[in-house]
C-alpha cells in the first residue's frame, strides 16, 4: 500500500529520475527542468535547511541534530517549522562507517520506538 508522506502534490504514478546540484541546491528531473531546490544551500547556525518546489514553495524543513553518531535529521512539514505536532519522519545513516554507498533509516513520525526503520533508502 502506497501513501503520501509530504503530499499528494509531490506524487506521480510513474518512476522519476531527479539529479541534485550539490553546490547550487536545485534538483532536476530527466528533461533538464528545476523540480525542487534548498533554501539554505548550507545547514545555518541552527543546522537547518528549507526544500521548496519549483514555485518557491516551501515544503519541509530539515533539521539536523548536533553530535550524534548517525547523522540524523528530523524533517518537519512547513516553512522552519520545529513543532513536533508537525514532525513527518526522522532520517539516520544505517552506519557509522562511511563507504562509497549511503544506507539510509527513515522512522515515521508515528515509530517513536523505532526499534525498527518504517524504510531504508540506499544512495
Amino acid at each position: 500500500m502506497a501513501f503520501p508522506v509530504i503530499s499528494s502534490d509531490y506524487c506521480a504514478p510513474y518512476a522519476i529520475n531527479l539529479q541534485i546540484n550539490t553546490k547550487t541546491g536545485f534538483t532536476y528531473d530527466a528533461n533538464n527542468a528545476c523540480r525542487f531546490y534548498i533554501e539554505d544551500k548550507l545547514f545555518t547556525l541552527h543546522k537547518r535547511r528549507v526544500l521548496c518546489d519549483n514555485q518557491g514553495n516551501p515544503i519541509v524543513t530539515l533539521y539536523k541534530k548536533r553530535m550524534t553518531l548517525h547523522g540524523r535529521c528530523q524533517v518537519f512539514r512547513g516553512y522552519k517549522s520545529k513543532d513536533f505536532s508537525q514532525l513527518l519522519f526522522s532520517v539516520k545513516r544505517s552506519s557509522m562507517i562511511p563507504s562509497g554507498m549511503v544506507n539510509l533509516e527513515v522512522f515515521l513520525a508515528n515509530n517513536q520506538r523505532e526499534s525498527a526503520c518504517d524504510f531504508r533508502v540506499n544512495v
